[in-house]
């Protein structure tokens, strides 16, 4: 299964141990389901790790292998410019762009009301609990 992944996810999972998020980063390194990636979400990543670095037990350069790990792991997608956009807030339009381009079955998200316009272009918006169960039916 291929998903993007929003950052609160990312930052909820390197925040804690427990929980859903936690949990699909650590299927994710097991190879249970694959990232897709842009530069765009990954330069987000890093700005909002780097950002809320105070609150995760993980160093900057800690951040930095972890963010090398993930981009090894995952499908690497370049965006088209070609967007209508489809969300009010315009800092999510990127998620739901690659998200749709690159026609993955999930876009995982703690914010599932704002970026559920998705849904209307094909794309099933699910937070990291409901990812998980599907997940975890394929096995």
């Amino acid at each position: 299964m291929r998903a993007v992944v929003d950052a609160n996810v990312l930052l909820a999972g390197l925040r804690s141990r427990r929980g859903a998020s936690h949990e699909l980063l650590r299927l994710l390194s097991k190879g249970r389901w694959i990232l897709v990636l842009s530069n765009t979400l990954l330069t987000e990543y890093q700005e909002i790790l780097h950002r809320e670095q105070a609150m995760l037990p993980y160093t900057r350069e800690d951040i930095e292998r972890l963010l090398d790990g993930l981009s090894s792991r995952s499908e690497k997608r370049r965006l088209g410019t070609r967007w209508w956009p489809v969300l009010q807030d315009a800092d999510d339009e990127m998620v739901v762009h690659l998200a749709v381009e690159s026609r993955v079955d999930y876009l995982v998200t703690h914010n599932v009301r704002h970026l559920q316009p998705a849904a209307r272009l094909g794309v099933s918006v699910v937070t990291p609990r409901e990812f998980l169960r599907e997940l975890r039916k394929q096995t």
